[in-house]
């Protein structure tokens, strides 16, 4: 966005950015992680379903297993009448406390479109895994936050990569063309899909949460604020609930994008906060731009809806 207030305020945020907290292990960590992940092997379900949309658009219930044998539910849509071309397809992430959604403005482009369900929220994807610590206060963001392999938000991570896998698998999809997008929570897996999987060509991550977790857990921001009440609980467990939380801090995830990524940050955001977002750009070294939304809270801009779009269309 062209606008002097704008650049001012960008100017503000470049002296607020907050360092990477990564550890020496974190790209290895990842890079076993997904490696196990891929051990197991993959099973698909399809479900055509009747919708009033059958004229414009097909749409299946995907349903695919993923590293804990959680069953995640997914809607895989493609346009009708181009079932015998390969066409690009958007993984588009839900935010926090959603759920799948056949994404109408999407498919409108003519491109395929794949909705996850992220286990344990508002869809149908039922969370598996065990957690040995922190399930008892109640929050999604403390369970098993002592100990890395056991966080709940490398479950949610590992879930999108293994979206990814499958979406390459369909045969309606031209692998080399899959996106990924989200808002919010759905920003953090949109990026964490693309830097993770191997198999994304560009990066969308709107109003991105996920960003500065240590920062999030001191304020009790938004869904950290079960986090911030265990350690009001248990203030003996601090150092190992924050060395948990680098590993997924989108702040340092980034540092793995190899992909171009364009972020969409609102300027008025009260729970992912400018500083915290502007981080995350600041810090990826791929091919990146950043648009900026003044007056706009936790919110996905109309302007910046069309942009993608636009992009989308062109692939």
């Amino acid at each position: 966005m062209d606008s002097k207030y704008v650049a001012q305020r960008e100017e503000a945020l470049k002296k607020q950015i907050f360092p990477q907290t990564k550890k020496e292990d974190f790209a290895d960590f990842w890079t076993e992680a997904v490696k196990d992940l891929r051990k197991k092997e993959l099973v698909v379900k399809r479900e055509k379903l009747s919708l009033p949309y059958d004229k414009t658009f097909t749409t299946y219930e995907i349903t695919f297993n993923t590293h804990d044998d959680t069953e995640i539910h997914a809607y895989f849509s493609c346009p009708v009448g181009k079932e015998n071309e390969k066409l690009p397809c958007v993984a588009f992430f839900h935010g926090g406390s959603g759920y799948k959604v056949i994404h109408h403005d999407i498919l409108a482009t003519g491109v395929c479109c794949f909705a996850m369900d992220v286990r344990s929220q508002g869809g149908t994807s039922v969370d598996k895994a065990v957690y040995t610590s922190g399930d008892r206060m109640g929050g999604l963001m403390t369970r098993g936050v002592l100990d890395k392999n056991e966080f709940y938000l490398k479950n949610i991570y590992l879930d999108a990569v293994r979206a990814m896998d499958v979406i390459a698998t369909l045969d309606e999809v031209d692998p080399a063309r899959i996106v990924t997008a989200g808002v919010s929570q759905g920003g953090a897996l949109s990026i964490a899909a693309s830097a993770l999987s191997g198999r994304s060509a560009k990066c969308y991550s709107i109003v991105t949460s996920y960003c500065c977790l240590k920062e999030r857990t001191e304020s009790g921001s938004g869904v950290f604020d079960s986090t911030h009440a265990y350690l009001r609980v248990y203030p003996d467990k601090t150092d190992a609930v924050m060395d948990t939380l680098s590993y997924f801090d989108i702040v340092n995830m980034v540092s793995l994008l190899k992909v171009p990524v364009s972020f969409c940050l609102a300027l008025a955001d009260p729970i992912c906060l400018p500083p915290y977002v502007y981080s995350a750009y600041h810090h990826a070294k791929c091919e990146k731009s950043i648009e900026m939304y003044p007056f706009v809270h936790h919110d996905f801009p109309n302007d910046y809806l069309l942009l993608m779009h636009r992009e989308l269309a062109a692939l």
